[in-house]
């Protein structure tokens, strides 16, 4: 299916919008990703659902953003807000994150927790991690186009930190495989962290992510950073299971 291009504000976004029903589910993918990243995982989804893949500003089909200047977690997420608007796609909404782009999705969920009906976060990234090393990392590249859009990280740390609480929604942390970290060919980038440790803070960081959001937790068995792609129908099982514990919450409401 090709996508559709929608103004956010002087640019346009490239999304791909299918299925029916609600809620919806919304994919935010990680850094340089467009929505082609959750192919594997959308095949493994059953039951009716409409869906809404997208790529953010300077990345894949969508056009870049009028200002090159480093923005925020937040400015993302408000920037998903508005392509939402523009595709007249009323909430409620489940938002599936992976890496960064788990971070817009928590971001996005506190800002306007009255349109969440659940929250999956894959593998999502620890912001403040780029700032404890040696060589701190003040701005992330979202992706390697020329007109790439970027983050600033210090931003991005206090706004993930604000946004990470209690929802009252369904919600999953997906975390890749324990000793994923131990393969990583570029220790040099995290000193002075070992592996080992990364390995360890990347696990504490999801379980205590799992338990603020008053969700659950589960650990792919293989693969790396992109479960997704490693294990989709383990990321499709958690997107199944927030779905229906949102369809029997509202069916005790009534």
């Amino acid at each position: 299916m090709a996508a559709t291009h929608f103004d956010v504000g002087g640019y346009k976004l490239a999304a791909e919008i299918t299925g029916d029903g609600t809620p919806t589910v919304v994919f935010s993918s990680g850094s340089g990703d467009a929505g082609e990243a959750w192919v594997a995982t959308i095949a493994a989804l059953t039951g009716p659902a409409r869906l809404v893949t997208y790529a953010r500003a300077g990345v894949g089909a969508s056009e870049a953003l009028p200002d090159p200047t480093p923005r925020s977690f937040g400015a993302a997420a408000d920037e998903l807000r508005r392509l939402l608007d523009a595709t007249g796609i009323p909430g409620p909404y489940i938002l599936v994150g992976h890496s960064i782009g788990a971070v817009i999705a928590q971001v996005f969920a506190a800002r306007w927790s009255d349109t969440l009906a659940g929250l999956v976060l894959v593998d999502p990234s620890d912001v403040r991690l780029w700032l404890d090393t040696e060589m701190p990392k003040l701005v992330v590249a979202d992706g390697d186009r020329e007109d790439h859009a970027s983050f600033d990280v210090k931003l991005g740390a206090e706004e993930a930190i604000a946004s990470q609480r209690h929802l009252g929604a369904p919600s999953v942390v997906v975390s890749s495989r324990v000793g994923r970290w131990l393969d990583s060919k570029t220790p040099h980038l995290w000193k002075p962290f070992t592996l080992e440790a990364l390995d360890e803070r990347w696990q504490r960081t999801h379980s205590e992510l799992a338990a603020v959001l008053g969700g659950k937790r589960v650990i792919a068995q293989v693969g790396g950073h992109y479960v997704q792609n490693d294990e989709p129908e383990l990321v499709a099982g958690a997107i199944g299971e927030v779905i229906h514990s949102g369809e029997a919450t509202r069916s005790t409401e009534v």
